[in-house]
């Protein structure tokens, strides 16, 4: 069969990872996904893809409910402009085809900030989007051509689709673009999301949801602190009160629960009266997560008198005490959202073959959200599968990397993954 990664693949990725695509949702450049997007395309239409849409959602698409709180702020600031740099693209190999004779390969072109320089040593390729997800979405893309190039006759047969998404990272959640062209139709029968898994398939994702404390009260000098509603004690009590009322549930549930940021400042000589409290909480089904907002909300009405019994007497928190339910509040970044987890055996069996072999990311904890969580419904079979780990290759930290090797087998494995989809799926 056609080799399936060359160098000229390699340098394609290396000029792909350069550009600064870090999501604008995380202070990037508003310009620099649809950059990255342009090298995507010209080094896919060399290899034969053809682009079949090139667009950003409009606002009336993403006028749900559910819309995560980065992406309301980022259009209530200015939607046409925000939206207009946020394109997805579409390619494809083979004519076009029904849902049923179709293989939708998924990746996304953001990236977490800041950005990493690629960097090559030896077989290592370093930097940012090297494993997540710029490294598995070029390897897909060689894949799909080899297949392609060593059998012709699959373009009568099957139609490959590969989708470049931008509003995977930055708590986007995929509403900028997986879900959009879900509900688009760019959906089929075998549809892999290219996320570093090493190698095995992962049928079920978390969700999460995102809630969010914050003081909004007065500060006060260090010459008058008792004039101040102490925010600062006030989230650092929130952080500890709740880790410690939901924490154990949320364990007996498979969820995971983060307590993340804190902020209220840096000045040593001054009370700050506003801040915020960030947690992160993934589950597994909808129910743990309807368990979980029960018993999060159950422990912030608790979280008054708790802390006004410890703080008794104490001039320096008597204030926040007095206003507190005027001055705590609770909302959600994000709440709502759906889970992955689906089964096919017929499915599974082809990925397999290939060298995909199907892994219970549920029963050991290594499930993790992605933009699958939108891609689930009837007559598709939804999978994560891509080269390298999230944990073990550095990804969302300043040493990401990948195995170029890796990348190699992942291009041959999804070669194998096509031709033997072509064999499979009835031609009618």
């Amino acid at each position: 069969m056609t080799a399936c990664w060359t160098e000229t693949d390699l340098g394609w990725l290396r000029e792909f990872m350069a550009v600064d695509s870090v999501s604008p949702l995380e202070g990037g450049r508003l310009a620099a996904t649809r950059q990255a997007q342009e090298v995507f395309r010209a080094g896919a239409a060399e290899r034969g893809f053809d682009i079949r849409h090139y667009a950003s959602p409009s606002a009336q698409s993403l006028a749900a409910a559910d819309i995560p709180m980065p992406v309301r702020r980022a259009l209530e600031a200015d939607p046409d402009t925000f939206l207009d740099a946020q394109p997805s693209l579409v390619v494809a190999m083979g004519d076009p085809a029904p849902p049923q004779r179709r293989l939708v390969i998924n990746f996304h072109v953001d990236t977490v900030g800041p950005h990493v320089e690629p960097r090559l040593d030896g077989d290592i390729l370093h930097g940012r989007g090297a494993v997540d997800d710029k490294g598995p979405g070029v390897a897909a893309a060689v894949g799909v051509a080899a297949a392609f190039a060593a059998d012709p006759s699959l373009a009568r047969r099957i139609e490959v689709i590969l989708t470049s998404v931008p509003g995977e990272e930055g708590g986007a959640m995929g509403v900028l673009g997986t879900r959009w062209l879900v509900e688009l139709g760019y959906t089929g029968r075998l549809m892999l999301f290219a996320e570093p898994t090493g190698g095995r398939v992962m049928d079920a994702c978390t969700a999460a949801m995102t809630p969010r404390f914050r003081v909004l009260g007065e500060g006060s000098t260090d010459d008058h602190p008792t004039d101040a509603h102490n925010a600062t004690v006030a989230l650092g009590f929130l952080a500890d009160h709740l880790v410690r009322a939901v924490g154990p549930r949320a364990a007996a549930l498979g969820a995971k629960l983060c307590i993340a940021g804190l902020h209220t400042g840096t000045a040593h000589n001054r009370v700050y009266g506003e801040g915020e409290l960030l947690l992160n909480i993934a589950y597994r089904d909808q129910t743990s997560a309807q368990t979980l907002v029960h018993e999060l909300q159950r422990a912030v009405e608790e979280a008054r008198e708790v802390f006004a019994k410890a703080h008794l007497g104490n001039p320096f928190t008597a204030r926040l005490v007095d206003d507190w339910d005027r001055v705590v509040r609770l909302d959600w970044l994000k709440r709502g959202l759906p889970v992955l987890d689906n089964r096919d055996p017929e499915m599974e069996d082809l990925l397999a073959a290939a060298g995909f072999p199907r892994h219970d990311g549920l029963a050991d904890g290594s499930a993790f959200t992605c933009d699958a969580i939108w891609a689930g419904g009837p007559g598709r079979y939804v999978a994560v599968c891509g080269p390298g780990r999230l944990d073990e290759n550095g990804a969302h930290t300043a040493a990401e990397w990948v195995r170029v090797g890796d990348l190699a087998t992942y291009a041959r494995q999804i070669r194998d993954l096509v031709v033997r989809f072509g064999a499979h799926v009835p031609t009618q």
